[in-house]
């Protein structure tokens, strides 16, 4: 179940986090599941038992990713099974050989985005498109195509850098291959290229998710332009639940601060940072929920883009 995000304008100046600058190497795939970490945290853990048990109870969604990684004996369905098996193990009992393990996960496309948003690509001006995809271990190969002709052969580069001849729409669309050849289309869809725009002009690019539908802290990149370089980067997380269990201390750990405002209702908080890309921590979400991120770009003299909020709507419930 993929979750949805909206992008629209808006003048709030609130701000908070920039962290490390995300890099990924050619040709790399997310690792296969560890069965048990229904939470994607690289540990099996009494985490996992916790979100099995609300799951079980309609409390908690999956998503079709972490149904296969919570079934930790194997069976073809999530049980209370499952979790009292991932307890034994907490405790050191000895599980039946077969149960929990390392899952090689279907080929999917998990990213595909550009460094120009659509409709902010000239003509004539190169646009690269990244892709990341999960081909189990032997990692993947991709080839690209745009209006269904191939554009770069298949090979371990996971990037494409294009320049669109003229304006117009055009269809984009990468193909994820695993060692055997069996491959996973997934299409950036249209792309809309302008005849020119203003590039000098202080704004923001580009704002891109990373893994967005596959992991409970996805990461997200800013590019800005124009102006005097370098930028620095600001967010802001509104909308926090005021029933929230997680504590103000777990958030500063992740290096947030949490405010308030002149309602008493709490929001995140970091600084401008000349980092570019900002993971999102892991929140506890209820049915339907949203919340709002607004991001805002600075140049080296001060200036500041338009914010932009990106609103996410979420039924995973991660806690």
């Amino acid at each position: 179940m993929k979750r949805i995000m909206k992008i629209t304008l808006s003048a709030l100046l609130i701000t908070a986090l920039m962290i490390s600058l995300l890099t990924f190497s050619a040709g790399a795939a997310l690792p296969p599941a560890l069965v048990g970490d229904v939470n994607y945290d690289d540990s099996v853990n009494i985490l996992d038992v916790t979100l099995i048990q609300r799951y079980l109870i309609d409390s908690a969604v999956f998503y079709d990713n972490q149904k296969p990684v919570a079934d930790f004996d194997r069976d073809g369905e999530i049980s209370v099974i499952d979790a009292t098996w991932i307890q034994r193990k907490e405790v050191g009992m000895t599980i039946p050989e077969g149960y929990g393990g390392i899952l090689n996960q279907d080929i999917f496309v998990t990213s595909f985005y550009a460094d120009h948003e659509s409709g902010k690509a000239a003509a004539g001006i190169p646009v690269t498109f990244t892709a990341r995809a999960n081909c189990g271990e032997e990692g993947c190969t991709y080839a690209f195509y745009i209006d269904g002709k191939m554009v770069q052969e298949r090979s371990q580069d996971n990037t494409l850098t294009y320049t669109f001849p003229e304006s117009g729409d055009y269809y984009v669309e990468v193909k994820a291959f695993n060692k055997d050849g069996f491959c996973n289309p997934d299409p950036y869809g249209i792309f809309h290229v302008v005849d020119s725009y203003p590039y000098d002009e202080l704004g923001l690019l580009s704002v891109n998710w990373i893994d967005y539908a596959y992991r409970p802290d996805p990461i997200l990149e800013v590019r800005a332009t124009g102006g005097t370089a370098p930028y620095t980067y600001s967010y802001t997380i509104l909308d926090l639940d005021c029933g929230e269990s997680y504590s103000k201390e777990y958030y500063e750990k992740l290096g947030w601060q949490m405010l308030y405002d002149k309602d008493e209702k709490p929001y995140l908080y970091r600084d401008f940072s000349e980092n570019s890309s900002l993971t999102i921590p892991v929140f506890e979400l209820g049915f339907n929920y949203t919340r709002r991120l607004v991001v805002q770009a600075k140049d080296a003299d001060g200036n500041l883009t338009e914010a932009k909020t990106v609103i996410i709507e979420d039924q995973l419930i991660m806690g």
